[in-house]
């Protein structure tokens, strides 16, 4: 039988009040990931990334206490922060969705 192993990354900057002044940008960018994912409802995104960006990606997120989603969510968040972003037009935003129905969908339409 497999054993369920549960890993998470913890702070590695020293929790002594010396560290207070380097860990000020740590927590401000932890408030930043915060505010963003309490925002609303989020959506489950998958896509095809190249396997440098990916190991450059697990490997900060070793060393710095960040999961894979905080990472990319800050990411965003900084790439997006000067841009100027015009909404898509209703129609394009009601179009149907295209790929496979959900199953709650299916079991309902039999």
């Amino acid at each position: 039988m497999a054993k369920n192993k549960n890993f998470t990354f913890e702070s590695l900057v020293p929790t002594n009040k010396s560290s207070e002044t380097v860990s000020t940008g740590t927590s401000q960018q932890n408030a930043m990931i915060a505010a963003m994912q309490e925002s609303g409802p989020s959506t489950k995104v998958t896509f095809d990334c190249p396997n440098e960006l990916v190991e450059q990606m697990k490997d900060y997120g070793y060393w710095e206490g960040m999961s894979q989603k905080d990472i990319i969510i800050e990411a965003l968040g900084v790439f997006f922060e000067d841009k100027k972003i015009r909404e898509r037009p209703e129609k394009v935003k009601m179009r149907k969705k295209v790929g496979r129905k959900p199953k709650a969908l299916k079991a309902f339409m039999n």
